[in-house]
């Protein structure tokens, strides 16, 4: 979960700054495209999802960025150290709290399924950098488990709502 910090960080220095600061992918070697432009696979988890229209996909190695067409809604999938569910949502408020501070929880954590597969989500407000953000962490057991850490200015969410619950929807384990 080292990745963490690094990830938002650069995701929330791409939404101030219109993605320019993830202009330069690196070599794709855990995700693709596949033929519909749209559909992103995440081969380390075993998962596949649909980007809005309009919105943006990055795939840098084992990590995809996806973000809203005007960058104010950051989602960031990626493959935690850890190798099981219950593992990988042990450590997230540990590394969380490293990189968000003044962490206020918004909605109570629960566990549930989400397309067949467990399910863990928890939400809140914090700052990174000095800049408030809300933000929301989903863990999925799929092959491997995927962590979605999604954020974005406050109430810049609710602009984006439906594209965003299409996308969430659409994240389904490959069989």
């Amino acid at each position: 979960m080292k990745k963490l910090t690094i990830i938002l960080g650069l995701a929330l220095i791409a939404s101030v700054l219109g993605g320019s600061a993830l202009a330069k992918p690196l070599p794709i070697s855990s995700t693709n495209r596949s033929q519909d432009s749209d559909v992103f696979t995440h081969k380390d988890a075993g998962v596949q999802f649909q980007v809005p229209k309009g919105w943006k996909a990055k795939p840098d190695g084992e990590v995809i960025t996806v973000s809203s067409a005007d960058d104010s809604v950051q989602v960031v999938f990626w493959v935690p150290d850890e190798d099981t569910f219950d593992a990988a949502v042990k450590e997230l408020d540990k590394e969380l709290s490293k990189t968000i501070k003044n962490v206020k929880t918004t909605s109570k954590s629960k566990e549930d399924k989400h397309n067949g597969m467990a399910h863990f989500e928890e939400a809140g407000t914090g700052d990174v950098n000095g800049v408030t953000i809300a933000w929301s962490v989903d863990v999925l057991g799929a092959t491997k488990p995927l962590i979605i850490l999604t954020f974005a200015a406050p109430n810049l969410l609710e602009k984006h709502v439906d594209e965003y619950m299409k996308l969430v929807g659409s994240i389904k384990k490959i069989e």
